[in-house]
């Protein structure tokens, strides 16, 4: 049974940056390396600094969760105002039954309704099937350099979004 989803709180982050963590390393970690998955989601605890740098970018974002009946959460998204998706995880244990794609579609909603049309996403290997079901296109490869480890995701947008020109 799908439950609703609801929009996030502060309150919300430290099961956030948990979901986060196991996301990484057992949805992403089945195509990228352990030592990529350590240096995306370090096996950090929850602390001030980092509730301090998701509270700020939750601030300007439009948001959703799904909780299961048990209480866990399924999943969690949030989409910045200025059309980027920052972030989508779902639970390894909720994974492919449409959570994702629900959760792009419940935000570029909210999006819309505040003048918002166009997105983007930089999209790891994993997420980037999800979104291309929910018609981003694909305009390139992107390599970030995070602690000297290199990791591949992808560009792709929607509704006419375009990368500005250096």
């Amino acid at each position: 049974m799908t439950m609703p989803l609801e929009a996030l709180s502060a309150a919300d982050l430290p099961s956030c940056h948990a979901l986060f963590q196991a996301s990484v390393r057992a949805l992403a970690g089945t195509v990228y390396t352990e030592e990529q998955c350590a240096v995306w989601a370090p096996a950090r605890g929850w602390d001030e600094e980092i509730a301090l740098a998701w509270q700020a970018r939750l601030a300007d974002a439009w948001s959703c969760k799904e909780m299961a009946a048990d209480g866990r959460m399924a999943g969690f998204a949030w989409l910045k105002r200025d059309g980027e998706f920052d972030m989508l995880y779902v639970a390894p244990w909720a994974a492919r039954r449409g959570l994702g794609g629900r959760m792009i579609v419940e935000l570029e909603r909210q999006a819309t309704a505040a003048g918002v049309n166009a997105y983007y996403v930089w999209a790891s290997h994993a997420s980037r099937p999800v979104f291309e079901r929910a018609a981003y296109r694909l305009l390139r490869p992107n390599r970030i350099i995070r602690q000297g480890v290199a990791i591949d995701n992808w560009l792709l947008a929607k509704g006419g979004w375009r990368e500005e020109e250096s």
